[in-house]
């Protein structure tokens, strides 16, 4: 009798150490690598739908442009909020921050602009250590200076200013937004025509 309780309580053992490797990891895990692939699947399903149809829309109905940029809005927008659920539930996640810069460019490319602008205000301020807040902070001087038909110069000279306060800026980008904000009181028409 002995014999059989402990051999019984071995195989539990074994058996549980054994089993599906899923049912060892914690569920935060589990979730948030559920939510990774949720993303890269609609980066896939956008991906997809816009070398099926956007890349040539010019040989679609009206009806079928339609549906392509309605599909798009649609998908867009689920995209930014499977990022935003990613940022919200793991904040601390090195990860969160690419998502936000996908949030951004994804508002950015909507004409969302001042969302677009905001997501990249709140990667500066929570990840000031991002491997793109550069290009984060590019694309916010971008939109205020070329995107936004009222152009607001004091907005404008504070993001370049904010892009060229970064430490590992190079010198040739440094010199081409100096001087971009020594001609800020013309606009991107203005600027190519001289």
């Amino acid at each position: 009798m002995k014999y059989t309780a402990s051999s019984l309580i071995l195989i539990v053992l074994i058996t549980s150490c054994s089993s599906d490797s899923s049912m060892n990891v914690k569920p935060e895990v589990q979730n948030r690598q559920s939510q990774i692939n949720e993303i890269r699947s609609l980066n896939n399903e956008m991906l997809k739908l816009f070398l099926e149809k956007g890349h040539n829309t010019a040989s679609l109905t009206s009806e079928e442009r339609i549906k392509f940029k309605t599909d798009l809005s649609v998908k867009r927008m689920e995209l930014i909020n499977l990022n935003l659920k990613f940022y919200k539930n793991f904040p601390e996640d090195t990860l969160s921050a690419y998502c936000l810069a996908d949030v951004q460019q994804l508002y950015d490319a909507s004409g969302a602009y001042l969302k677009a602008i905001a997501y990249g205000d709140t990667i500066a301020d929570r990840y000031p250590k991002f491997s793109n807040l550069i290009l984060v902070l590019e694309k916010n001087a971008a939109i205020l200076d070329f995107n936004i038909s009222e152009r607001d110069t004091v907005q404008i000279r504070k993001a370049y200013e904010r892009l060229l306060a970064l430490p590992n800026l190079s010198e040739e980008t440094r010199q081409t937004y100096l001087e971009r904000l020594s001609s800020l009181h013309l606009d991107l028409n203005q600027l190519m025509n001289q």
